[in-house]
């Protein structure tokens, strides 16, 4: 036994103090008489003290025991026993859909909150627990001692799906970096086990897989894909899974931009996959395929793709002439073009424009958004040295093959380039001889592409390498389009406009989040939940783009949820280096203290119970 203060056991002095008390109290019986007058009459006797003797009574017994009691308590004393032993105990949840599927009245995942509960409630002494989520990205959900109970329980309550997949080899990780040299390490695994079982042969700690589920059958829309033809028909591909054991038959059924256009009836040999293909008359934003598999998990009942999610760019173009640019970009799709003349132009103008093309002209300052120069002029944002014959040979940079690389600029006779000296700001991509032909570059708000040519009647325009040049400099200086959908459960990399401050994204539930934004930095969108999001960019308190994004349940690898391993305990090899089990000290204060209150109480029924014996 250990004193964590020993320097308390000098309230022990208080013993002698009640020795001393009750030695030196009143002992002469208390007698009522009618009067004293009698009593008055009789002659004192004086008598030699008696010396006292001390006398072990049972109130002094009790009452010496309360202060030993009281006593030892403050000085905090602990006892370590063999059977106290401190426990670490890490929890894997699978969070992936399949943990979704209901039976017998509860999801898997809330019967494995329950078992994580139960061990929770488990802890004692010293032992502590760690909570980890094993969805597409493991996660440390939380960790903490017998004190922390309220919170973990409060955290697997706020514990949902979290996607498609279980990275349990990632979560096996986390467990074994905070297990790590801690006492009686143990780590338990709650999955259904509907994907294939991790390896875990090289696990240092004693591996306890609970499989929760049984086998069930489910019907799932693995694939959506859809597509749009010249003449604006939809053409629509699904691919259905009947994982079970029973032929299915049902309704499938498809709307366009929230509109029922077929209801056709399906079946389903078991454990089949089904390949469907539609042509519908269009035009459509958006499709929709869903049906009632008549299982436990209707999250992948349904699917949803956006036809087109390419979003428009509107160009602002600034020159006085250049037909074979215009051209160019009228024969670009989703592409908006209009055009000022430099005198006409205003700053203000590009506030509204994804993309300003300057032709032959630059303003007092850069606009937002992207950029595109050509032929720079002397005296203005860039530094302009003259002009100098250029050689008919290019040479690519590292930089520049992504976007040239397919780009056949080779033979072209290009007479005359701007020479400039580019700032530190803006990369080279291409050079004719020693001087840079097209370059690229970032400054605060403005994506910049610089062409040092004057197309005027340029033999570039007469190629066919120039509207892919065209088209493939204005969508990089655009953003990216989203995709047509993305699985529960993916981070998703938005890369917003420069223009914009503030992303707002609204999930399928309504759940509303606006993050700031900072220039060229994609803001990364973890989609958790199934159904359509919808994600605005503003630019202070203009809207600058809208779109939506369907995000679906199911993949193939996941349709089927029969558990693929069983409960089993898993232990490791016997090494040098495995952390044995620490007995800890256990406090014992609170029970002194208690023991000290029921002594207290014992006695005060002593004393209740003499007084009546003497009154009667």
């Amino acid at each position: 036994m250990t004193l964590l203060v020993p320097l308390a056991l000098l309230s022990l002095l208080t013993l002698p103090i009640i020795v001393i008390l009750h030695m030196t109290q009143l002992r002469r019986r208390r007698v009522e008489v009618p009067s004293l007058l009698l009593w008055r009459q009789i002659p004192l006797q004086t008598t030699a003290r008696r010396r006292r003797r001390f006398r072990l009574t049972l109130l002094l017994f009790l009452h010496l025991l309360v202060a030993l009691l009281i006593g030892v308590a403050l000085a905090q004393p602990e006892i370590t026993l063999p059977w106290t032993s401190a426990r670490t105990w890490a929890i894997i949840i699978d969070t992936s859909t399949s943990m979704a599927l209901v039976e017998g009245g509860s999801s898997r995942l809330e019967r494995a909150r329950q078992r994580a509960a139960v061990l929770i409630r488990e802890m004692r002494g010293a032992d502590q627990v760690v909570l980890i989520g094993a969805g597409p990205r493991p996660r440390l959900i939380d960790r903490g001692h017998v004190a922390d109970s309220a919170r973990l329980l409060g955290a697997l309550n706020t514990l949902d799906i979290e996607g498609s997949g279980s990275d349990l080899v990632g979560a096996f990780t986390i467990a074994e970096t905070l297990l790590f040299d801690q006492p009686g390490a143990e780590i338990f695994v709650l999955t259904d086990g509907a994907l294939p079982p991790p390896n875990v042969s090289n696990i240092r700690f004693p591996v306890h897989i609970e499989v929760i589920g049984t086998e069930q059958p489910n019907r799932a829309v693995a694939t959506l894909a859809a597509r749009t033809d010249e003449a604006q028909a939809v053409h629509i591909y699904a691919r259905l899974v009947n994982a079970g054991n029973r032929l299915f038959r049902g309704p499938v059924q498809l709307w366009l931009d929230d509109q029922l256009q077929l209801t056709e009836q399906v079946s389903m040999q078991p454990g089949a996959v089904l390949e469907l293909s539609w042509t519908l008359p269009g035009p459509a934003q958006q499709v929709r395929l869903a049906f009632d598999g008549a299982d436990g998990l209707p999250l992948d009942d349904t699917a949803t793709v956006i036809v087109n999610n390419r979003r428009p760019i509107r160009v602002l173009f600034v020159a006085d002439d250049s037909p074979a640019l215009v051209r160019a970009l009228q024969a670009m799709p989703d592409v908006v073009v209009t055009a000022v003349t430099p005198a006409a132009y205003v700053a203000e103008q590009s506030t509204t424009a994804d993309v300003t093309i300057l032709v032959q002209t630059l303003p007092a300052r850069w606009p937002t958004g992207g950029v595109l120069v050509i032929n720079p002029p002397a005296g203005s944002l860039l530094d302009v040295r003259g002009t100098t014959t250029a050689i008919p040979s290019i040479t690519l940079t590292p930089a520049g093959e992504t976007l040239l690389r397919d780009v056949n600029l080779s033979g072209i006779d290009w007479g005359a380039i701007t020479v400039i000296e580019p700032p530190d700001w803006l990369t080279p991509l291409a050079f004719s001889g020693d001087h840079p032909l097209i370059l690229r570059g970032r400054v605060e708000r403005s994506e910049v592409a610089v062409w040092n040519v004057d197309l005027t009647d340029h033999p570039l325009t007469r190629r066919l390498a120039f509207p892919l040049l065209v088209a493939r400099t204005i969508r990089s200086l655009a953003p990216p389009p989203l995709p047509a959908a993305v699985i529960t459960g993916e981070t998703l990399l938005y890369q917003a406009d420069l223009r914009t401050t503030q992303l707002e994204i609204i999930a399928p539930n309504g759940i509303r989040d606006v993050v700031e934004v900072q220039p060229a930095l994609p803001v990364a969108i973890t989609l958790t939940q199934t159904g359509l999001y919808r994600i605005r960019e503003w630019a202070n308190e203009q809207t600058i783009h809208e779109a939506h994004l369907p995000v679906n349940a199911s993949t193939l690898a996941e349709a089927d949820p029969t558990p693929r391993m069983s409960s089993t305990t898993i232990s490791p090899p016997v090494t040098s280096t495995q952390t044995k089990s620490i007995a800890t000290p256990q406090p014992l204060w609170s029970w002194l203290i208690m023991m000290a209150i029921i002594i207290l109480v014992v006695e005060w029924l002593y004393i209740q119970r003499r007084s009546v014996q003497e009154v009667r």
